[in-house]
C-alpha cells in the first residue's frame, strides 16, 4: 500500500518486483493502463527484462507513426501493428463499439465547450491544450470560438485503441491479454 498522493506510475515497478519476490512470479508479462505508460517506467521494465503490455494513446505518437496509423485506414474489425523502435510494437484495433465510444466522448466535450462559450464562462485562463479546449481558437485577445475542422478531424481516430508491447505475442494475443 502506498501513499495516496503517490501516483500510480511511480508504484507500478516497486509492487512488481515486490509481489515478484513474495509470490516466486518469475518475470510475469506486464499488463498495464496507458496512464502507466512513461517512457521511466518502460526503461524500467525493459531494464529489469520484463515483457510487457500497456495501453497506447495511438493519437500521442509521433507524427510520421500518427499519419502510418491514418494511412491504414483501419476499419471494424481489423488488427494492425507498427513496428517500432528496440523491439516494440505498436498494436492496433479498430471496434465499433469503441468508435461509438469515442464518437459520444467527443459529443459530450463538445456540448459542454458550447455551453462555456456562449455562456461566456471561458476565459482566457482557461485556454490549454488539453481535453477538449484543442477545439478552441482564440482570436485577438478576447473572440473565443471552437475549430470545427479540428472537431471533425478526430472523427478518423475513432475506434482506434493502441497497446504498446515488447512481446512475440501475435497482435489478437496482445489483444486478449490486455483485456
Amino acid at each position: 500500500i502506498f501513499e495516496g498522493n503517490i501516483s500510480e506510475g511511480h508504484t507500478m515497478i516497486p509492487l512488481i518486483r515486490k509481489l515478484a519476490g513474495r509470490f516466486g512470479f518469475e518475470k510475469p508479462i506486464v499488463v498495464a493502463d496507458a496512464g502507466l505508460l512513461s517512457k521511466a517506467n518502460i526503461e524500467e521494465l525493459t531494464k529489469d527484462g520484463y515483457q510487457y503490455i500497456i495501453g497506447a494513446r495511438p493519437k500521442n505518437e509521433k507524427d510520421a507513426v500518427r499519419q502510418k496509423i491514418l494511412d491504414m485506414g483501419m476499419k471494424y474489425g481489423d488488427v494492425a501493428e507498427i513496428q517500432k523502435e528496440g523491439g516494440v510494437r505498436l498494436v492496433l484495433s479498430c471496434t465499433e463499439k469503441r468508435a461509438r465510444k469515442d464518437a459520444n466522448n467527443r459529443k459530450r466535450g463538445l456540448a459542454r465547450l458550447e455551453k462555456k462559450v456562449t455562456g461566456g464562462r471561458l476565459t482566457k485562463q482557461h485556454i490549454n491544450n488539453r481535453g477538449y479546449n484543442k477545439y478552441l481558437r482564440m482570436e485577438g485577445d478576447v473572440n473565443i470560438s471552437i475549430d470545427m475542422a479540428k472537431y471533425e478531424a478526430d472523427a478518423a481516430w475513432d475506434g482506434i485503441k493502441g497497446y504498446v508491447t515488447n512481446t512475440t505475442l501475435s497482435k489478437d494475443d496482445v489483444i486478449g491479454n490486455y483485456g
